[in-house]
């Protein structure tokens, strides 16, 4: 019971740490320009869908 409990905890701390080193990543691309906030935001975006494809897949969920 307590290993399933740290394992959700941990993998809600990963989520949480991806999204906010995601946001700071983006905030220092954006001193760069707006062109390449736009290009950071549009490859963020691709690594979470990515991210979540194959989260769903290996749950056998997803669009099957």
């Amino acid at each position: 019971m307590f290993n399933k409990f740290l394992a959700l905890f941990w993998a809600f701390f990963d989520v949480i740490f991806y999204l906010i080193s995601a946001v700071f990543a983006n905030v220092f691309i954006s001193s760069f320009g707006i062109r390449w906030l736009w290009l950071s935001l549009s490859v963020t975006c691709a690594l979470i869908a990515l991210a979540s494809g194959r989260l769903a897949l290996s749950n056998e969920g997803g669009n099957q």
